[in-house]
């Protein structure tokens, strides 16, 4: 039973042994064929590499004042479906863009810079694009910011939102006027006592502070008028010197996998054509 086994272990071994043999036989022989082939994938990788179009990855951070961000990011989909489609003409009229600016966008994409589980985010959301050509980066900023403002209801929900504040100010303003004329009148009946002819009590500081109160309203409405755009830029897009595709390094290790898989093969069958050879002639000799 021993005997068996160490029979059976030794062939085991002699089968590795030859294995190894006829490996190391085969790329004594067709080595160069292959490393040739390697060499060629490799040039090849460097020479595609250096006619590649360069693409420039670019971010774009904003945030929504009417819609969320869930919606925004739902808008921007549809544009990076249809650019998928190559319907070029109407992605440039949903930007409000020129067609070769759009030709030179190759990638859009968006997510939100934090999710979270709520309707209404107060967290921004990013706009990722990849461009052929950085130039084209202000007229795209200015495009998509267009197309999340353009629709009729954010349209409608910006005029009305921008007219009760309009509304809200005109009414302060109202306010403080009455009440600074009110002020007016207290300071001068301090400043001549002889001149009232009769006794009032009045709260001096009361005044004062409705004052402010009402000018922070104001300055608030204010504000709020300012910013009230549908999409705000938190960050816009930045013109960056280094291509984000393609890159050199995956391109020659492509390359150079490629070539030596070819290269290997064709030494395979070479291989097999030089074992059929052999065999023929050994029974043509028997």
């Amino acid at each position: 039973m021993e005997d068996n086994q160490q029979i059976a272990y030794r062939s085991d071994e002699l089968d590795l042994v030859s294995l190894i043999e006829k490996g190391v036989s085969f790329f004594r022989n067709f080595g160069i064929i292959i490393l040739i082939f390697a060499v060629l994938g490799l040039g090849l990788g460097i020479w595609l590499y250096s006619i590649t179009p360069k693409k420039y990855a670019s971010r774009l951070i904003l945030h929504s004042k009417i819609l969320t961000n869930q919606e925004e990011i739902e808008i921007i989909n549809t544009w990076k479906n249809l650019l998928k489609k190559g319907e070029l003409p109407t992605v440039a009229k949903n930007l409000n863009c020129r067609i070769d600016v759009i030709q030179k966008l190759s990638k859009i994409s968006a997510e939100e810079v934090q999710k979270l589980y709520v309707q209404d985010n107060p967290n921004g959301f990013i706009v990722d694009v990849l461009v052929k050509d950085t130039s084209i980066l202000d007229e795209l900023q200015q495009g998509i910011v267009y197309g999340l403002e353009n629709s009729e209801y954010v349209k409608e929900r910006v005029a009305t939102k921008r007219s009760n504040l309009n509304e809200m100010i005109q009414k302060v303003n109202g306010e403080i006027s009455k009440l600074s004329q009110t002020k007016t009148s207290v300071e001068n009946m301090f400043a001549n006592p002889n001149k009232t002819g009769s006794s009032m009590l009045i709260d001096v500081s009361g005044i004062n502070t409705q004052w402010v109160e009402l000018h922070e309203k104001l300055y608030r409405f204010q504000e709020d008028l300012k910013f009230v755009n549908a999409v705000q830029v938190l960050q816009g897009f930045d013109k960056l010197s280094k291509p984000e595709e393609p890159k050199l390094f995956k391109s020659i290790f492509f390359g150079f996998c490629a070539g030596a898989f070819i290269g290997y093969i064709i030494a395979l069958l070479l291989y097999v054509r030089r074992k059929l050879k052999t065999r023929s002639a050994s029974r043509a000799m028997a």
